[in-house]
């Protein structure tokens, strides 16, 4: 089974702490990926660099994994566009954990 995020457990400016499905306790430091995006706002993940939309992050329960509300938009089947969450891949993320 590939490894999932079952809890938050801490979040800093830039790290989240989280209980794996493997029973690992792991820090994601998303501030080496940032520091890409600092003079890059027109991408959305420059938004997380603000501490007080990155402090909101949350479990994505169906896919276990970390994200944001209504940082993205997305188009829906018939070419609306709504609000979409900004989520990660757990395998990425916990390639990144230490």
């Amino acid at each position: 089974m590939l490894p999932r995020i079952k809890k938050i457990l801490e979040v800093e400016p830039y790290s989240v702490k989280c209980l794996w499905t493997t029973g690992e306790v792991k820090t994601i430091d998303f501030s080496i990926f940032l520091q890409d995006y600092k003079d890059k706002p027109q991408f959305v993940f420059a938004k997380l660099l603000d501490k007080s939309i990155f402090k909101n992050v949350r479990l994505d329960t169906i896919g276990k994994t970390l994200c944001w509300e209504n940082l993205t938009t997305m188009r829906d089947y018939d070419g609306t566009i709504k609000s979409a969450p900004l989520d990660f891949c757990p395998d990425v993320l916990y390639s990144w954990a230490t």
